[in-house]
C-alpha cells in the first residue's frame, strides 16, 4: 500500500510539473495573468491598472505590486579605448512597469554616488587668454593615470527592436548595432558608432538625458537607430522628427577684437547674468531676454553682450578650481526647450537621491511613429518585447549595459 501511495504521488506531482512547464512554454507572447511565474532576472511584468501612476519621480503606493526586475549593468571594453577610464564600473538597476488602456509607465532606479549636471562646462584659461570647453572624457597622463576626472551628465537609455527587424538584436543585444571597428577614411570620419546592417532594420532608442532633455524639459529623448551610418557625430542615431524644441551646442566663433587679421575665437554664444552654478540656458530665458547674447571678444579674452562686459582676468569665478571649475563657467548647451512632435513622445521625472537616480517616464503604447512607421514601436499587449538598458555615469559614451530583457503585459 506504501509503496502504490509513493508512485501515484510521484505521477502526480510529475504530471502538475509537467503541466506548468508545458503551459509556461506554451503562454510566450500572450497577455499573462497576474502571480503567473515569470523569469524575474529577465522578464519585467507590466501590472494592468486603471489609475495611472503619477509621473514626478516619486515611488509611490501605485508601484508597490508591481514585479520588479532587477539587475547589474556593466561598462564592458570595446576596444581601441573607446571606454578608457569606465570599463567595469558597474551599477544595480531595479525597473518596474504598469500600463493601462492608453499608455505605459515605467520606473528606473539606479545608484550613482554623484549627480553630474556639469557638462563640458565653458571657462577662461588666463594663462593663454582663451575660452575653452572641459573635457567630456577623463584626462590621462603619459603613464596612463587619470589625472582628471570627465565633466559631463547622467544618462539612462533603453533599446527596442522595431518589429523584429534587426535579426540578432533579440540574441546579441546592442552588440548587434556596435561597430568599433571602423576605418575613418572610409566610414565618414567615424571610428566607433551605431547603426544597423540593412535599411529596413531598426532599433527605437529612447534616452534620458539629465541635462539636455531631462530636468529641463522633463522628457526622454525619442530617438532610433538605422544604417544611415555616414555622420559624423552620431553614426546610425537619429532624433525623431520633431516639429520644434531641443537643445543646441552653445558655441560660436566671433571676430578676435585687437587680435591678428582674420583671427577668431570660440566662444559661448548665451549666459544668464548674475547665475552661478547652472547648466543649461533655457530658449524661454534667451526669449524674454534673461539670457544674455555674447556679441564681442577682444584678445585679452573680454567678452561684451548688450548690457557690459566679462572679464574673466580678475572674476576667477569664470576660471578652473583645481578639480572643479568656477561658480560662473557656463553651460555647453542652450536653446532648451520641450520638443514637439514624435521626438517628445515621452514624458518623464527625475529625482536625484543622494546616492542614486529615480526615473520614472511613460509613453503612449502606440503613436504616430514618424516616418514611414518605423520610428517607435508599437506595443501590442498581447506580445513580448525584447529590451536592453543602459546606464552613463558621468560618461558621453562609455555606458553600463545590460540586453536580452523581455517585457511582457499582464492582465
Amino acid at each position: 500500500m506504501k509503496l502504490f501511495q509513493k508512485k501515484y504521488i510521484w505521477v502526480i506531482t510529475s504530471f502538475v510539473l509537467f503541466t506548468g512547464y508545458w503551459v509556461s512554454c506554451t503562454k510566450k507572447d500572450q497577455i499573462l495573468t497576474i502571480g503567473e511565474t515569470t523569469d524575474k532576472s529577465t522578464e519585467l511584468v507590466a501590472l494592468k491598472v486603471t489609475a495611472a501612476p503619477t509621473i514626478d519621480g516619486t515611488v509611490d503606493a501605485s508601484w508597490a505590486d508591481c514585479q520588479k526586475l532587477t539587475t547589474t549593468v556593466t561598462v564592458p571594453d570595446p576596444g581601441n579605448d573607446y571606454f578608457k577610464g569606465y570599463v567595469d564600473n558597474a551599477h544595480t538597476v531595479s525597473m518596474r512597469s504598469m500600463y493601462d488602456g492608453s499608455k505605459i509607465y515605467f520606473l528606473a532606479e539606479w545608484n550613482d554616488a554623484n549627480k553630474s549636471f556639469n557638462r563640458d562646462p565653458w571657462y577662461f584659461d588666463p594663462a593663454t587668454k582663451t575660452w575653452k570647453e572641459e573635457n567630456r572624457k577623463p584626462t590621462f597622463d603619459e603613464s596612463g593615470n587619470k589625472i582628471r576626472e570627465a565633466f559631463y551628465e547622467d544618462k539612462f537609455a533603453m533599446l527596442w527592436n522595431i518589429n523584429n527587424s534587426v535579426t540578432d538584436f533579440n540574441e546579441k543585444g546592442c552588440y548587434a548595432t556596435c561597430h568599433t571597428s571602423l576605418d575613418p577614411l572610409t566610414h565618414g570620419g567615424a571610428t566607433g558608432r551605431h547603426f544597423t546592417s540593412s535599411p529596413t532594420a531598426f532599433l527605437d532608442m529612447w534616452h534620458w538625458k539629465s541635462v539636455r532633455t531631462g530636468f529641463p524639459s522633463n522628457q526622454v529623448d525619442d530617438q532610433l537607430q538605422n544604417n544611415t551610418e555616414f555622420n559624423l557625430e552620431d553614426g546610425g542615431r537619429h532624433g525623431d522628427p520633431k516639429v520644434s524644441g531641443g537643445y543646441s551646442d552653445n558655441v560660436q566663433s566671433l571676430s578676435v577684437t585687437g587680435g591678428t587679421p582674420g583671427q577668431k575665437a570660440n566662444v559661448p554664444k548665451y549666459f544668464v547674468p548674475g547665475s552661478t552654478n547652472y547648466y543649461w540656458v533655457l530658449k524661454s530665458d534667451q526669449v524674454s531676454g534673461t539670457a544674455k547674447l555674447i556679441t564681442g571678444v577682444d584678445v585679452n579674452g573680454i567678452l561684451s553682450y548688450s548690457g557690459g562686459t566679462i572679464d574673466p582676468n580678475t572674476d576667477v569665478e569664470f576660471q578652473r578650481k583645481g578639480e572643479t571649475t568656477g561658480s560662473k563657467c557656463m553651460p555647453s548647451v542652450c536653446d532648451v526647450a520641450p520638443f514637439v512632435g514624435d521626438r517628445g513622445d515621452i514624458d518623464a521625472k527625475a529625482i536625484f537621491t543622494g546616492n542614486g537616480w529615480i526615473l520614472e517616464f511613460s509613453r503612449s503604447l502606440t503613436t504616430p511613429s514618424g516616418v514611414a512607421g518605423n520610428s517607435d514601436v508599437q506595443f501590442d499587449i498581447t506580445s513580448d518585447y525584447v529590451f536592453g538598458i543602459a546606464v552613463f555615469d558621468n560618461a558621453a559614451i562609455a555606458h553600463a549595459i545590460n540586453s536580452r530583457f523581455t517585457l511582457k503585459f499582464a492582465k
